[in-house]
This record gives C-alpha cells, sequence and structure tokens, in this order.
C-alpha cells in the first residue's frame, strides 16, 4: 500500500505542476494577446514585458518587440513620407500660383489698353517701352516656370530611378570650364569675382556628362543664389590616385553649423527659398545629392560663414569604385 501511496502522490504531484504551468502560460499567453490587441488598436508604444523563467516565452516576447519595433518605425517612416508628399504638393501648388499670376496680371494690362497699333509700335512711344517691360517680365516668369517645372520632373525621375545614367570617361575639366562661361555674364552683373583653379592638363573621371553638368550648374547657382554678400565664387578640381574631387563654393553668408544636416532635404530647402525670397524651388541640392549617389560618388558641405561655403564632391576614376 505504501508503495501505491508513494506512486498516487507522484502522480498528483505531476498533474499539479502541469496545471500550474498550463495556467501560467495561459496567463502569459494571455497577456500577450492582450499587448497585441493595444497595438493594433494603434497603441505603438506596448511592449510585451516578460520575466525569462520560461525560455520560450522569454524568447517570443524578444522576438514580438522587435518585430513591433521594425512595424513602428515603417509606420513612422510612412507617416514622415505622407507628410512630406503633402507638403510637396503644397510647395509646388504656390510655386506654380505666384509666377502664373504675376504673368496674368501683366497680360491682362496688355490686353486692356486702348492704344492703337501705330502708337504701340512707335518706338518712341513710352507705351511701346512699357509693354517691352512687361514682355520681358512674362518672358522672365515663364522660363522661371519652364526651370520650376523642369526641377521637378527631373526629382521625380529621380525618386522612380527613370534617369537613366551612362557612366563612362569624361573629361571633367571641360565639363568645369563650359559651366562657368555660362554663368559668366551673370556673375559678372553680380560683381563677384570666379575663381577656377583646375590642373593645367584635362582630368578625366567616370561619370555622366549630362548628370555632371547638372550637379556643377545647381552648385554655381545655389552659391549665386544662397550666397548672400559673396563678392567670390570658385570651383577646384583635385586629382587623386583613385578619385577627383570638385569644390564649389563662396564667401557668402554661408550654413549655420546647426543647419549643415539639412540643407540636402528637398522640404528643408523649400522653407529656406521662401524666407530668402530667392527664385528657387528648393530641390536643386536634392538633385544635386542623388545625381552624386548615381554616378557612384560621395558629397559634403562645411561652411564658415562670411569665410567659405563648400560643397564637395567625388568622382571615382577606376571602374574597381564601381
Amino acid at each position: 500500500m505504501s508503495n501505491m501511496n508513494a506512486i498516487d502522490y507522484i502522480l498528483i504531484s505531476i498533474v499539479i505542476i502541469l496545471i500550474i504551468l498550463i495556467v501560467s502560460y495561459y496567463k502569459k499567453l494571455n497577456y500577450i494577446c492582450g499587448v497585441l490587441d493595444e497595438i493594433l488598436a494603434g497603441n505603438l508604444n506596448q511592449r510585451v514585458r516578460l520575466q525569462n523563467n520560461i525560455k520560450q516565452l522569454g524568447r517570443l516576447s524578444v522576438k514580438l518587440n522587435s518585430v513591433i519595433e521594425n512595424f513602428q518605425k515603417v509606420n513612422e517612416k510612412s507617416r514622415i513620407n505622407e507628410e512630406s508628399r503633402k507638403k510637396m504638393i503644397s510647395n509646388i501648388s504656390h510655386d506654380l500660383r505666384t509666377p502664373l499670376t504675376s504673368m496674368l496680371g501683366y497680360m491682362e494690362l496688355m490686353l486692356d489698353d486702348n492704344t492703337t497699333n501705330d502708337k504701340l509700335f512707335d518706338c518712341n512711344s513710352l507705351n511701346y517701352k512699357q509693354k517691352n517691360e512687361y514682355l520681358e517680365i512674362i518672358y522672365n516668369k515663364g522660363n522661371y516656370l519652364y526651370n520650376l517645372l523642369e526641377e521637378f520632373f527631373q526629382i521625380s525621375k529621380l525618386d522612380s530611378n527613370d534617369v537613366k545614367i551612362e557612366i563612362k570617361e569624361v573629361n571633367v575639366s571641360e565639363i568645369i570650364r563650359q559651366n562657368i562661361i555660362s554663368f559668366f555674364n551673370e556673375i559678372n552683373k553680380l560683381d563677384i569675382e570666379p575663381k577656377i583653379n583646375i590642373p593645367e592638363d584635362d582630368v578625366y573621371a567616370l561619370g555622366d556628362e549630362k548628370a555632371l553638368n547638372r550637379i556643377l550648374n545647381n552648385l554655381i547657382n545655389n552659391a549665386i543664389k544662397y550666397g548672400v554678400q559673396a563678392t567670390i565664387i570658385g570651383v577646384n578640381l583635385i586629382e587623386d590616385e583613385d578619385k577627383i574631387s570638385i569644390e564649389v563654393y563662396d564667401n557668402g553668408g554661408g550654413i549655420p553649423e546647426n543647419e549643415i544636416d539639412y540643407v540636402f532635404d528637398r522640404l528643408y530647402t523649400v522653407e529656406k527659398s521662401r524666407k530668402l525670397n530667392t527664385k528657387s524651388s528648393g530641390i536643386g541640392l536634392t538633385i544635386v545629392k542623388k545625381l552624386v549617389n548615381s554616378l557612384k560618388g560621395t558629397i559634403s558641405v562645411s561652411s564658415v560663414p562670411f569665410e567659405k561655403t563648400v560643397f564637395k564632391f567625388t568622382l571615382p576614376k577606376t571602374l574597381k569604385k564601381l
């Protein structure tokens, strides 16, 4: 009988332990389900917090928390992207509406004018001069609109990876010279001194000619528009063994240290362009960074206001870099 009692005692103990374990597992699983229900309801700050005395449940809680954190990051990124999209649409509408309103206003003035055709085309007539001024303003606004739409079109193509990049050997020295020449009149009107420092022998690198032209055009244009009170705008070309570096710089107002990290962000630069009242869509530097990345290069910026603000990007010289 004593053996039977011992066996009964052992069996009863096992059953009790199993019941305790089952109840413990059930409570913990029920707790996990409750946490997941809260997360599904939108409370993404919830986490599964279990003591690790049950190894499998401890591992499960760690994995679940990792999944929840990743989902929270994806959800936050999606929210930011949606806000960026809405703000971008708002900015595009503003940037298009402003010059269009101005153009329509000048056109209306010309259409409402009662001057006869003879007086209209009399070169000595004040009205003739006024209308020429109006036509020039309309032309400039139209040209600005065209460039604006071209930038939006370009950034859209870059975002969708729809820009054809053909990387081959290009003459970087010649591309720099052509871009400086294209801005010479504008720089001269602003009484800014252009400085070009390139090696005597032409320098070649791997890149796409159209993309490189766009990068330089945007950087020089940026220096002219935002280099407040600048007296110098320059370009340096530096050749190393496996890469080339191009620096576009000015000695204008520069960029505050706490804003350096945001200069390539399209929304940030759009806001800056509004504050400075410049004719810019604010996405020129965003395009620059995307194009440099597509050419397997790097880009950086440094700034000491009224001393030197430098945008420096690199391009590879050998296929090993690709």
